[in-house]
C-alpha cells in the first residue's frame, strides 16, 4: 500500500471544499466520542462508508483500513470485559471474571468507535490533497511556516516510504539471512534511508532559501485560492443540521 494516503479522484467528497471537510470530520470525532449508543456510532460508520463508496473511492482503500484497525478492534472486544467488571445484569460469571450485559454493550461500543473515529479521519485524507490539505488548514488561520512544515513532512513520508522499501529489497537481494540476524539488518536499512533523507532536506533547504522563504516584508501568495461553492454551502448546511438533530436527539434519551 502506498504511504500516500491521498486518492486521486474527481468525486462530489473530493470537488468539496476542505474546510467543509475539516467540519464533518471535527463533528463525527465529537459526536462518537461524546454519545456511549452503540445505534448511533453504527450509523455514522454506515455513512461515512456510503460517503466515501458514492465519492468513488476503491473498496481495496476501504479494507486497507479494517485491516489496519482489525487488530485493534479485537483487543478492545475481548479486553474490555475482562478489565471493566461493571454492571448488574450477570450473564456468566467464573471467578474475578465476569460478563454482564452493561460491560458487553460497551465493549461492543468501543469496537464500533474505533472504526468511526478512523473513518471520519480518513474521510478527509483520502478524498483532499496535501496541497489543499495545508491550504486549508491556513485559511483556517494556521501560521504559513507551520503548514509549510507539515506539507514538507507530508510530502516526503511516501517518499521515505519509498528508499525504506528500495532499500531493504537490496538488503533481501544481497543475502539470506536467520530471522534473528534478519532482525539486525535493519539498522543498515534505517542508516541508509537517514542519511539519504538527510541529503534530500538539505537540497529543500536551499531550493526554499532560493525562493525567499522567511524574507522580510514579503506577502505570501498562495497557488490555490480557496472559494465556496454552492454544493458546498449545501453541504454545510446539511451537515449543521444533522449535528443540530443528533444533539436533540442525545439530550432528549438523557
Amino acid at each position: 500500500m502506498d504511504a500516500d494516503l491521498y486518492v486521486p479522484g474527481d468525486g462530489w467528497l473530493h470537488r468539496a471544499d476542505p474546510r467543509v471537510k475539516f467540519l464533518i470530520t471535527v463533528v463525527m470525532l465529537v459526536l462518537c466520542l461524546v454519545w456511549r449508543n452503540w445505534a448511533f456510532i453504527l450509523d455514522v460508520l454506515i455513512i461515512e462508508h456510503l460517503m466515501l463508496i458514492t465519492d468513488g473511492v476503491p473498496l481495496k482503500r476501504i479494507g486497507w483500513v479494517w485491516k489496519i484497525l482489525a487488530v485493534i478492534i479485537v483487543f478492545i472486544v475481548v479486553l474490555w470485559p475482562i478489565f471493566d467488571p461493571s454492571g448488574t445484569h450477570v450473564l456468566w460469571q467464573w471467578g474475578w471474571l465476569k460478563l454482564t450485559r452493561e460491560n458487553l454493550v460497551m465493549a461492543a461500543v468501543m469496537g464500533l468507535r474505533i472504526p468511526a473515529l478512523g473513518f471520519a479521519c480518513f474521510l478527509t485524507l483520502f478524498t483532499t490533497s496535501q496541497t489543499k490539505l495545508i491550504r486549508g488548514l491556513t485559511s483556517l488561520g494556521m501560521p504559513y511556516k507551520a503548514g509549510l512544515t507539515l506539507a514538507t513532512a507530508l510530502r516526503y513520508i511516501p517518499v521515505f516510504f519509498s528508499i525504506f522499501q528500495s532499500v531493504s529489497a537490496a538488503q533481501r537481494a544481497r543475502v539470506f539471512v536467520r530471522l534473528v540476524d534478519r532482525f539486525k539488518s535493519y539498522l543498515p536499512i534505517i542508516i541508509a534511508v537517514l542519511i539519504r533523507a538527510y541529503k534530500m532536506s538539505q537540497s529543500v533547504g536551499w531550493a526554499m532559501e532560493s525562493r525567499g522563504l522567511n524574507l522580510q516584508g514579503v506577502r505570501r501568495t498562495y497557488r490555490i485560492q480557496l472559494k465556496m461553492r454552492l454544493s458546498d454551502w449545501i453541504i454545510l448546511a446539511v451537515t449543521v443540521a444533522a449535528t443540530a438533530g443528533s444533539i436533540w436527539l442525545m439530550l432528549w434519551q438523557f
